[in-house]
C-alpha cells in the first residue's frame, strides 16, 4: 500500500512538474506575442495621429478657401472628425501599456486581457466610426463641389486636384468606397489574426492557472 500512494506521489509531482513547465513556455510566448501587438497598436496610433492631425490642417485650408457652402460643411464636419479619430486613439495609446511585471501573473493576464478587449472593440467598430463617417464626409465634400466661375473663384491648383466634373465625382466616390471597404478588411484581419487569438491564449492561460 506504501508502495502505491509512493508511485501516486510521484506521478502527480510530475504530472504537477510538467503542467509548470508547460504554462510558463505558454506564457512566455504569449508576453512575445503581446509585445509584438502592442508594438503594432503604438505605430498605429502615432501613425493616425499625425495622419488626423494633417487632416485638420487640410480640411482647415479647404474650409477657408472653397467658396461652395455644402463643401464648407463638410470641411466642418471632416475637421470634427479627425478631432474625433485623434481622441480615439489617444485613448488607445493610453491603454496600450506595458505589462506591470510587480503584479502577479493572474493580475497581468487580467490587464492583458482587459487591454486586448479594448481592441477587439476598437477593431470590431472600425465600420461606424472610421468608416462611413468619413465616406459621408467625403460625399458631401464631393457633391458639394460647385462650378467656380459662379462664385468668382480661381484656384488654378484646387481646380486641377477637386473632382468638379461629374465623371471625375464619380470616380472619386468609387475609388474612395473601394478604400474604406479595404480598410474595413485590414481591421476585420488584424481582428481575427491577431487580437481574438490571444485573447483565447489568455483564457487558456488564465485556466491552466486555475488548474494548478
Amino acid at each position: 500500500m506504501l508502495e502505491q500512494e509512493l508511485k501516486d506521489i510521484w506521478n502527480n509531482s510530475s504530472q504537477t512538474a510538467q503542467i509548470s513547465i508547460e504554462t510558463k513556455h505558454l506564457r512566455e510566448e504569449l508576453n512575445t506575442k503581446i509585445n509584438s501587438i502592442q508594438k503594432k497598436i503604438r505605430i498605429r496610433d502615432v501613425r493616425e495621429i499625425a495622419a488626423s492631425i494633417f487632416g485638420i490642417l487640410i480640411f482647415s485650408y479647404l474650409l477657408y478657401e472653397i467658396p461652395f457652402p455644402i463643401t464648407k460643411v463638410a470641411c466642418g464636419l471632416a475637421i470634427a472628425w479627425f478631432v474625433f479619430v485623434i481622441v480615439k486613439f489617444r485613448k488607445s495609446k493610453l491603454q496600450n501599456t506595458k505589462t506591470d511585471f510587480s503584479l502577479t501573473v493572474a493580475e497581468q493576464l487580467n490587464n492583458q486581457k482587459t487591454m486586448m478587449l479594448q481592441q477587439s472593440s476598437l477593431l470590431d467598430s472600425a465600420l461606424y466610426w472610421y468608416a462611413i463617417p468619413p465616406f459621408i464626409m467625403n460625399f458631401i465634400f464631393i457633391i458639394g463641389l460647385e462650378n467656380p466661375m459662379d462664385y468668382n473663384w480661381t484656384n488654378s491648383v484646387a481646380e486641377s486636384l477637386l473632382p468638379l466634373t461629374s465623371n471625375f465625382k464619380i470616380i472619386t466616390l468609387i475609388g474612395l468606397a473601394l478604400f474604406y471597404a479595404f480598410t474595413i478588411w485590414i481591421n476585420k484581419r488584424a481582428l481575427n489574426k491577431d487580437v481574438k487569438p490571444t485573447i483565447e491564449s489568455i483564457e487558456k492561460m488564465q485556466q491552466q492557472i486555475k488548474n494548478e
